[in-house]
Formats: C-alpha cells, sequence, structure tokens
C-alpha cells in the first residue's frame, strides 16, 4: 500500500478545522435566522390572537341563529359588522362566521365583502370543503379564541388562522368567527434577513480558510516529526532517540513512549524467537499425542475381546506417549470398588495379580476421579505427595488419571504416571480425556457384545432344550419310518440299517437331532457333492416342516381342552347344589379318554387302607 494516495495530516487538519470553523458560522447564522423568524410569526400571532378577541365581541350569537338566506336582514347586519373589522386592518384576507348543518358538515354563513369585486368571497351555505385539524377537533368545544399552529399556504396565498365561538344571550354556541390574517409581509421579513445574513457569511468563509491553513500547519508539525522517527524506527534504526520533545502534553508522551520502544523492541524480538520456539514444541507435542490417540483408538475398534482391549490399550499408551506405566481400573458390579485390571510396567501387573482395588470412599486419586467425574493431575510435591508412596511404582513423579463415562456413567479410570515431575499439563488433559473417552465407549462395546453373545447361547440352548423335551414327548413309545422301494411306500416300526453304500443324513431342529434320511442308489454308485448338500437341504426343510405340524397338533389339542374346560364350566354352573356339582364334575371326566376311575373330594383327603372300599366312579 502506497500511503501517498492518502491525505497528509496538515491537508485534514486544515479541512477539519476550516469545516468545524465553516459549520459553527453557518449554525450560529442559522440559529440568529430561526430567532427572528419566530419572533416575526410570535408577533403575527399575537397580533391576530388580539384582532380575533375583539372580533369575537362584537359578534351576536341571536342574530347569527337568525340567518336563512343571502341577503337577508340578519345577514347584511353580521356583513357589515364584519366589513368594518376587515377596514381597520389591512393585513386581514377574510373575516367569516361558520355553522355546521344536520349532518355536521362545516358551511359558510356570512363571509365579510368590502367591495362587490372582492374575488374568492363565499356565498351562504357553501361548505367549508377542507377545514383544518385544528377546527375540526375544537368547532364544537372551542370556548375561547384559538391560532392555527402554523402559516397555511395555497393557490390563494400565505396566511394564519384564527378562530373564537360565538355565543347566543343564552350562552349557547351559535356558531365560530373565523379570521385569516396575511403573511406575506412577514416572509419578506424574513427573505431580507436570510440575505444580510448570507452577505456577511461568505468574507466570514475566507477569513475561516486562512485561519484553518495557519493552525493547521502549527498542529501538524510536530506530529510530522514523530512521524519519521516512526519510519526511521520501521525501517530498522533502533538507536533512534527523540531529542526535541514536543511542547503538547501528549505528543510529549508520546516522542517519550516512542524512545522507550525502540529501548524495549530488542528484547521483544529476542524473547519472541524463544517463544516461537516453546509454541512451536507445544504444537509438535499436541499433534503428536492427538496422533497417537487416534492410532490407539484404531487399534482398538476391531478387538471384541474386553480383556484384549485393556491390555492393548495401556501397552500402546505406554510405547505411543513414552510414559513408564498405564492402567485401567473398572468399576465392580456394585461400584464402591475400582479394580485394576490391566497394567503396562512391571509393578502394575504385579497389582493386577493380587487384585488389586480402591474403595472410592478412600481418599486417593483414583476413588477421586471416579467419585466425581473429572480428571486430576497430581505431582510428588505438596499435598499429592503421600499418594505416591506405592512399593510397585517407585518411579513415580506425576500422575494423570481420567475417568471412562459412558452415557454418564463411570465404567473405570485411565491411570496415566510418569517418572518425570510435572510431566501434564492442563492443556493435555483435553487429549487424554478424548482417549479415555475412546477406551471408555471400546470397553462398553466389548461388554454390549459379550452381553449380546451370551444372551444368544442362552436362548439358542433354551430353545434346544424345548425342542428337544417337546419331540421326545410326542416320540414316546413310538417312530415314524416310511422307505420308499419301486413297490411303493411301507411303514417301518424302526429305521432299517443303512447300506455300505448309502447315504444317511440326520434330520436337525435348533440343533437336536429328530431323525434321519437314508437313501440309497439302485447302481450301487457313490454320492457326489451336489447330492450330498442336496440331502442336507431336504432334511433341514423337512425338520422345519414336521415342527409345523408338531405346533399345529398342539395348537389343536389345547384348543380342545380349552373347548372341553368351557363346556364343563357351563355344566357346572348348571348344578343347584353340592352333591349334583361333584356327581357331574365325576361323571364328566370320567368320559375323557383313556380314564378308568374318577374320585372327587370335598375336604381333607383320609388316609388310605387296604380294608376301606374305593369309591365308586362317578360319586362324589
Amino acid at each position: 500500500m502506497n500511503p501517498k494516495q492518502f491525505p497528509s495530516l496538515r491537508r485534514r487538519f486544515a479541512i477539519v478545522l476550516i469545516l468545524l470553523a465553516a459549520a459553527f458560522t453557518a449554525g450560529v447564522s442559522y440559529i440568529l435566522y430561526l430567532n427572528f423568524k419566530a419572533e416575526l410569526r410570535s408577533d403575527l400571532r399575537h397580533r391576530l390572537e388580539n384582532i380575533t378577541k375583539l372580533a369575537s365581541l362584537q359578534q351576536d350569537g341571536d342574530l347569527l341563529l337568525k340567518v336563512q338566506a343571502q341577503g337577508d336582514e340578519a345577514f347584511n347586519i353580521i356583513q357589515e359588522r364584519n366589513a368594518n373589522i376587515k377596514r381597520t386592518e389591512p393585513e386581514l384576507i377574510f373575516v367569516y362566521t361558520l355553522r355546521k348543518d344536520d349532518q355536521g358538515n362545516i358551511y359558510f354563513v356570512v363571509d365579510a365583502r368590502i367591495s362587490p369585486d372582492e374575488p374568492d368571497i363565499s356565498n351562504f351555505g357553501d361548505r367549508y370543503e377542507q377545514p383544518s385539524d385544528t377546527l375540526s377537533s375544537n368547532f364544537d368545544t372551542m370556548s375561547q379564541p384559538i391560532i392555527e399552529p402554523e402559516i397555511y399556504t395555497d393557490e390563494f396565498g400565505s396566511f394564519l388562522s384564527g378562530y373564537a365561538p360565538i355565543f347566543t344571550s343564552d350562552g349557547d354556541r351559535a356558531g365560530v368567527l373565523g379570521v385569516d390574517i396575511s403573511a406575506e409581509t412577514i416572509h419578506a421579513q424574513e427573505q431580507r434577513y436570510l440575505i444580510r445574513l448570507s452577505i456577511i457569511l461568505v468574507p466570514s468563509l475566507i477569513l475561516i480558510v486562512l485561519g484553518g491553513l495557519v493552525f493547521a500547519n502549527y498542529l501538524a508539525k510536530p506530529i510530522i516529526n514523530l512521524r519519521d522517527m516512526a519510519n526511521r524506527i520501521s525501517q530498522g534504526e533502533l538507536n533512534t532517540h527523540i531529542s526535541n520533545i514536543p511542547k503538547t502534553r501528549e505528543l510529549a508522551e508520546l516522542a517519550i513512549n516512542l524512545n522507550n520502544m525502540t529501548a524495549n523492541l530488542s528484547e521483544l524480538i529476542n524473547d519472541l524467537e524463544q517463544r516461537v520456539a516453546e509454541r512451536t514444541s507445544g504444537l509438535t507435542k499436541k499433534t503428536d499425542q492427538l496422533r497417537a490417540a487416534s492410532f490407539i483408538a484404531r487399534q482398538t475398534a476391531d478387538v471384541q475381546q474386553l480383556s484384549s482391549i485393556l491390555e492393548i490399550v495401556v501397552d500402546l499408551v505406554t510405547n505411543q506417549f513414552g510414559y513408564y506405566h498405564a492402567g485401567i481400573y473398572l468399576m465392580n458390579e456394585t461400584g464402591n470398588e475400582a479394580v485394576l485390571q490391566a497394567a503396562s510396567s512391571e509393578g502394575g501387573k504385579r497389582m493386577v495379580e493380587r487384585g488389586e482395588a480402591v474403595d472410592i470412599s478412600t481418599p486417593g486419586i483414583i476413588s477421586y476421579v471416579a467419585s466425581q467425574k473429572r480428571a486430576r493431575v497430581a505431582v510428588d510435591i505438596g499435598t499429592d505427595a503421600v499418594y505416591f508412596n506405592n512399593p510397585d511404582l517407585p518411579l513415580t513423579r506425576s500422575e494423570v488419571a481420567l475417568p471412562l463415562i459412558i452415557r454418564d456413567k463411570v465404567l473405570g479410570v485411565l491411570d496415566i504416571q510418569s517418572d518425570q515431575p510435572q510431566a501434564f499439563r492442563a492443556e493435555d488433559i483435553d487429549v487424554f480425556q478424548t482417549l479415555a473417552d475412546q477406551v471408555a465407549v471400546a470397553i462398553d462395546n466389548a461388554r454390549l457384545l459379550g452381553e449380546s453373545q451370551a444372551a444368544l447361547l442362552q436362548l439358542e440352548a433354551v430353545s434346544s432344550h424345548r425342542t428337544r423335551d417337546a419331540w421326545n414327548q410326542k416320540l414316546v413309545g413310538q417312530g415314524l419310518a416310511f422307505t420308499f422301494t419301486p413297490l411303493g411306500i411301507r411303514l417301518e416300526t424302526h429305521a432299517p440299517a443303512a447300506g455300505e453304500k448309502d447315504v444317511q443324513t440326520p434330520i436337525t431342529l435348533r440343533g437336536q437331532t429328530i431323525g434321519s434320511i437314508s437313501l440309497g442308489r439302485k447302481d450301487h454308485l457313490s454320492w457326489n457333492k451336489f447330492d450330498e448338500d442336496l440331502i442336507q437341504e431336504v432334511a433341514y426343510q423337512v425338520g422345519l416342516a414336521v415342527d409345523n405340524l408338531r405346533l399345529l397338533e398342539d395348537a389343536q389339542q389345547h384348543a380342545r381342552q380349552e373347548q372341553t374346560i368351557g363346556e364343563l364350566a357351563t355344566r357346572f354352573s348348571q348344578a343347584l347344589d353340592i352333591d349334583s356339582l361333584l356327581q357331574t364334575a365325576a361323571r364328566e371326566l370320567g368320559q375323557m379318554p383313556d380314564v378308568s376311575e374318577v374320585s372327587v373330594y370335598i375336604g381333607q383327603l383320609p388316609e388310605p387302607t387296604p380294608q376301606k372300599r374305593r369309591p365308586k366312579r362317578g360319586t362324589g
């Protein structure tokens, strides 16, 4: 960017001073003009107010109500009175009286006329087409003379209007008197005053321009000197020193500050290089940590065993981050202890073997993190020193523990220890907590997968057990075997023995063998792979089909039982006493298949004796 394209400071000062002085002069002139204009209009308002008051005193409300037509006796009397008022003040334009008709419209009653050829005079009954807001809003409530707030200008000229109520002898409002006075004289006086101000303003502006240039040069000179000093400093001349201090306080302070700045710049440049190196090192470390955390997450993404995930995490934390110990504590089922499950150091592995556990109600870093759900950094000095008295990890000088949280539940704690003092900084916590969150997700996924697999195995076992029991009960004392020969299909009492060249395929259902299919060829040739696959598929479909038939038979049998129970309940409800009810129950139960004898008792069963006769069938 070329700074020469911008105006100089001297020019800016000159322009600002000239504009300020010109604005001030113009403002003063404008205020004077407004004051003069206000005084003229105030005088005009007072004049009109006095004229309106005097004119209202000469009005007769009773006479005004008698005017019924143009030129009648009452009309002529009012016309002459108002014409005399108009002759006393040459600047009066109109003097007129107004009334309202039954529809609420304002109309002219008497508009004073001095000469027969006087223009713009309204006749009796002419409607006032565009009354002002002041007249419209105050017509029915006017109790004293009022003046329009502003001068009105139209095709007839500029004038100011005043209004006064006209009352009858009984005090009733008969109408309104209107008086319009010309404002042309005021406008002419305002124009003459404005011209005089303009004549005075022109030479004032010339003096303002000359004075602005002089003062701008005076103000800009010390600042220009400081600019030259700053230019030399920007070019690397840090030995530059301002000896001629300006005599203005702010500029003197600026010159002193520039001298101090040049003295400090050298130190700042040296410090800046050191800070850049430290920042670069910090960013590099942060990048390495993020890369390591991402690598650990990728390594554990495909692992499904919980123990393998824990071992991989602690080993990778040690190898990728360079810390000598990493351990993972998991909460027990009750949530009152954190148990060490995996560790990377030798001492940590010994702690795992002996079942190291931390009660979260006792003081300590692990218990604090598990209970508070927040990370903590500890060093081997101050109040944290007591936490490092661990004979299995004697090299620890600093430690960070992070909660493993999933869905606001603490699964455990990731513990990382270093043999360097203050190895963990506040900015490292974000990276480690991100790693801890990823580990928590992996642990939770592994647990959910294990629980799902266990539930699936349990479901398969239950299903297989039920299938086996159902078919064992179905085939108790009977077997179904059919043999196909060229002579037809025959029923077998047991499965025939398979030949040497025959292929025998089991019929399995949910892991249980419920039968078999045996096939033999006429030519006694061997079976190929395609044939064996086809037979296995047929055996599988046969298993599904016969199990569906078994389920259908069970459903039908259950339906028959429900029907029988319903019929029995209907018959029982028809019994009128206990004896008939018990007899009905014994009789109906005795009619069931495979039932030879039925006994129904009410009360405690007696002890059986060899001599006692058995109850007769059908008794109660």
